[in-house]
């Protein structure tokens, strides 16, 4: 197939265009003649089912009921268990007899303690104790003692002396107990006493040895 002109002139065009408005008018015409037709309200005297409401119902009066015949709620109270009464025998009383409770007296003065228990007496000594017995107390010292310093200045005098005795017997110690004047008499007095002297030693209630004191003197005396 085959077109004979492609070609379309503008005058062809203007009249196709204006069939096509005229068309479309023709249309709008007749849906706006269909809508107003079946738009029409029918009169109100017309045949058709239409209802009358009135607006404002008319009053009704309240009914008046009299006042034995007013009902009053009364919510439901809830219910009470039974209560179970057990009744116990009764109790038997015996007369008692008057109680008399103890009443302690007691003294408001300080109590008194009694004084602690003197110590037993110690056993009685087996023996009576004895002080130290002097063996050869003429030898202790004799005038040939003399230093020849003592002898050419004439010292004289008495020395008191106290020895300590020991359990064998000899002199542990001496101690000058009154002075003859003279340092030198003193002194030769305790050295020869502690050289010379022999005792029997002291004894307890035992008759044990023990340590011991003696106590003597000794006249420091140029012979003529």
């Amino acid at each position: 197939m085959s077109y004979a002109n492609a070609t379309v002139s503008p005058a062809a065009r203007l009249r196709a265009a204006s069939g096509v408005i005229a068309i479309h008018a023709v249309m709008a015409v007749g849906v706006v003649a269909g809508l107003a037709i079946t738009g029409v309200i029918a009169p109100p005297d017309t045949d058709t089912d239409v209802f009358n409401i009135p607006l404002d119902p008319p009053e009704v009066e309240p009914e008046v009921v009299p006042d034995d015949q007013v009902l009053t709620y009364v919510p439901p109270a809830a219910p009470v268990p039974p209560v179970n009464l057990v009744q116990n025998d009764p109790i038997e009383v015996v007369p008692v007899g008057p109680v008399i409770s103890e009443v302690v007296i007691r003294d408001p003065r300080p109590e008194l303690v009694a004084p602690p228990a003197p110590p037993p007496a110690p056993p009685a000594p087996l023996y009576d104790p004895v002080g130290p017995v002097p063996r050869n107390a003429q030898s202790w010292i004799t005038t040939n003692d003399y230093s020849r310093a003592d002898l050419t200045r004439n010292r004289e005098g008495t020395a008191g002396y106290r020895l300590v005795v020991g359990s064998d017997g000899r002199v542990d110690a001496c101690e000058i107990t009154r002075s003859s004047g003279h340092a030198s008499l003193d002194t030769a007095t305790c050295r020869l006493l502690e050289r010379r002297a022999r005792f029997d030693a002291a004894r307890d209630g035992r008759g044990e040895r023990v340590v011991g004191s003696y106590s003597g003197s000794v006249t420091w005396q140029i012979p003529d």
